[in-house]
């Protein structure tokens, strides 16, 4: 089964021709962690600070199923 990836703001440039709207559809997930997913995108974990899947909180060691919505949010400052 595949999964949708949605990348959010400075995360996006480590995809060519994201869509926003659409996110990146990732086909092989069978045994594959958060972690191996960020790997196979060429997404450092460092620039990852926040995980969801279907809306839950997760880790990079979080295993994937497939036919999941995958999140991934850099760190964000403010004040």
């Amino acid at each position: 089964m595949a999964l949708q990836v949605f990348l959010s703001s400075a995360l996006r440039k480590f995809i060519s021709d994201y869509e926003p709207s659409k996110g990146i559809r990732v086909e092989k997930v069978t045994g594959m962690t958060v972690g191996d997913l960020c790997k196979q995108l060429k997404i450092p974990e460092e620039k990852v600070k926040v995980i969801m899947i279907n809306g839950r909180g997760a880790g990079f060691n979080k295993p994937l199923n497939g036919d999941e919505r995958v999140a991934l949010f850099p760190p964000v400052g403010g004040g």
